[in-house]
């Protein structure tokens, strides 16, 4: 989200994001949520979360979150705005793709913000047709589920059409060539997980990398990971994280593959992820500095009496050599959790969000895990944007047409409608 030190275009975590939008995986025998679709990510900037494409429902901030609506912008202009991605270049400025309501049903739209989230302006959609899950395009190529800037001038939109912008979301430029699920910005250049076709048919990829604002696609030798939806990157600095995630509602282990670099792809470790057990999993994963890695770990298999029992988290402060031991998320939203993600501003510093049939919380560490609080909670059956960090101090949250900001790690939240 920031050209800081924390990250490429984000402090980013995890689905990047960015959805972030990650690709994330659903609890249970529920279908594997969209790989690279518009997210939880993916985080920073994004992120990696399944987004409805529909009129936003009603919802609302409790416990320590306070309320502060944005001014309206023209008339009528961002009424019905959805969000489905976020992306700052700063603390105070950046930008939302999302969908509005049209005469063809939801098309989709862009607005910047120069406050922080106080106030958005609509900008230029990149298509007129947003990206749906699996990296499709329900109403034809081309269409985009998420966006990535990298200065205020230069920005992508992506999932699965690509595009570029140069002029601040004024004017798009569609890139030829392979389409995109993943891309991530850092250190003057752009990475992005490119393949042909679109959806979910296990079909090859590549990683390539080229200067930010160019179209000089460079491939990037990385191990291979063979799973039905391409993996999804993740990026911060020079440090990249490519996840391969398992299909939990498949007869098979979902064991995500996590393929780590530290030196810009130049060399890679290679595993799977160390959620263990007999049927822990990975659903997402955060980065945060120096070198953090945080799993979101799920179980596989349901209890005896039904449901399944709660997540956990397990961090590393060594980029994912090592691990420290399973810490358990608390199940604080009634009923069945349907949905996870996760952000993260340090080993310590730590956002889950989860997600049930009628409502969501976000659940804050700021122990590595320990223990944990619920700072927001939102009443609605759509699955919030958990957009990650920019900062230590300053996060994300979005939903529908509101977005929430911290500015003291997730502690308490502030409210703006996109307008």
């Amino acid at each position: 989200m920031t050209s800081s030190i924390y990250t490429s275009s984000i402090y980013r975590s995890a689905r990047g994001l960015a959805w972030v939008t990650s690709c994330a995986m659903l609890a249970g025998t529920l279908a594997i949520a969209a790989c690279g679709a518009a997210s939880s990510q993916r985080s920073a900037g994004s992120s990696a979360a399944t987004r409805a494409h529909s009129a936003p429902q009603a919802h609302s901030a409790s416990l320590t979150a306070t309320s502060r609506p944005g001014a309206p912008g023209a008339a009528g202009a961002l009424t019905g705005f959805s969000v489905l991605s976020m992306t700052f270049v700063s603390n105070q400025q950046g930008f939302a793709l999302g969908t509005v309501p049209c005469a063809t049903g939801r098309c989709a739209a862009l607005l910047g913000t120069s406050n922080g989230d106080r106030t958005w302006r609509r900008l230029t959609a990149p298509t007129h047709g947003a990206g749906a899950i699996y990296n499709t395009c329900p109403h034809g190529q081309p269409c985009v589920s998420q966006v990535r800037f990298a200065t205020p001038s230069i920005g992508y939109a992506f999932g699965p059409s690509l595009l570029i912008t140069t002029d601040g979301g004024q004017r798009w430029r569609r890139l030829a060539g392979e389409n995109v699920g993943s891309l991530e910005i850092a250190d003057g250049s752009a990475a992005r997980v490119a393949f042909s076709g679109m959806g979910c048919a296990g079909q090859p990829y590549q990683l390539q990398s080229a200067p930010v604002g160019t179209a000089d696609w460079q491939t990037i030798s990385a191990p291979r990971i063979e799973m039905i939806c391409p993996p999804t990157l993740y990026r911060q600095g020079s440090r990249m994280v490519l996840v391969g995630y398992g299909n939990p509602a498949g007869g098979v282990r979902a064991t995500a593959t996590i393929d780590r670099s530290g030196d810009d792809g130049q060399t890679w470790a290679s595993g799977f992820d160390q959620c263990g057990g007999k049927d822990g999993y990975a659903s997402g994963v955060a980065m945060a500095p120096p070198n953090v890695l945080v799993l979101l770990c799920q179980h596989q298999i349901p209890k005896r009496s039904g449901g399944y029992a709660p997540a956990w988290i397990r961090v590393s402060t060594d980029g994912g050599t090592t691990y420290g031991p399973d810490e358990v998320v608390p199940s604080l939203v009634s009923g069945t959790i349907v949905r996870y993600q996760i952000a993260a501003a340090s080993s310590d510093g730590v956002l889950v969000t989860e997600t049930g049939l009628h409502s969501s919380k976000v659940l804050l560490t700021q122990n590595g895990g320990g223990t944990w609080s619920a700072t927001l909670s939102l009443a609605s059956s759509t699955t919030p944007l958990l957009v990650g960090f920019e900062d230590p101090a300053t996060g994300r949250v979005a939903l529908g047409d509101t977005a929430w900001t911290t500015h003291n790690g997730g502690q308490t939240w502030t409210a703006n409608l996109f307008g």
